[in-house]
């Protein structure tokens, strides 16, 4: 038997009400440590349904999103912000983070170039409010309910380790669409502080 295996046999006791808060505190803290958290979204799906699943499995991404964000305003922040003011390139792709706002958030919420868990503790190391940060996060509700429908489909956990999740058009369109605008988004607001600078 295979570590793997091992842990889907151990994941079969989470179906309960211990077992939810258990569950949940394993996403968060994948969530924080930076592990792939797509395969608990499916077994979240397998175990709980699609709606309970996509319930928890939101809030545990929240969770571990607000809390990867606050350790990296805390502990992160004022280091990295020592280096952005000694290399003008970083202080550039702040003023451009800052002037693509709560919409340049999203659009990177929504697009799979950038990981879910990297952009909580990238968010943290700019001046991104909580708000925006904490309003961008209701993107990845699409993304959850269509994971954890998926997971609802599996009849055990060998099928829960076969699914793919690239076959929903759905969702393929938005990445596409919202992965163009990041780089569409990133230019123009570059340009603009670019130009700026050479004006003063």
């Amino acid at each position: 038997m295979s570590f793997l295996e091992s842990i889907f046999n151990l994941f079969i006791y989470l179906n309960s009400g211990l077992g939810i808060f258990i569950f949940a505190f394993i996403y968060i803290f994948s969530v924080i440590v930076i592990l792939p958290a797509s395969w608990l979204s499916l077994l979240a799906g397998f175990l709980y349904g699609k709606y309970l699943g996509s319930f928890i499995v939101f809030i545990s991404a929240f969770t571990g999103a607000t809390i990867s964000f606050f350790i990296s305003k805390k502990f992160i922040y004022q280091k990295i912000q020592k280096l952005i003011s000694q290399f003008s390139i970083f202080t550039d792709l702040e003023k451009i983070i800052d002037k693509g706002g709560l919409k340049l958030i999203i659009m990177t919420r929504l697009s799979p170039l950038f990981p879910f868990s990297l952009l909580n503790y990238f968010y943290g190391i700019n001046k991104t409010s909580y708000k925006n940060f904490a309003i961008s996060l209701l993107c990845i509700l699409p993304g959850t309910y269509f994971y954890c429908s998926l997971g609802n489909l599996a009849n055990d956990f060998n099928d829960i380790r076969n699914l793919k999740g690239n076959h929903n058009l759905f969702l393929t369109i938005v990445s596409i669409i919202s992965s163009a605008l990041v780089i569409f988004l990133l230019a123009r607001y570059a340009k603009e502080v670019i130009d700026k600078s050479n004006n003063n």
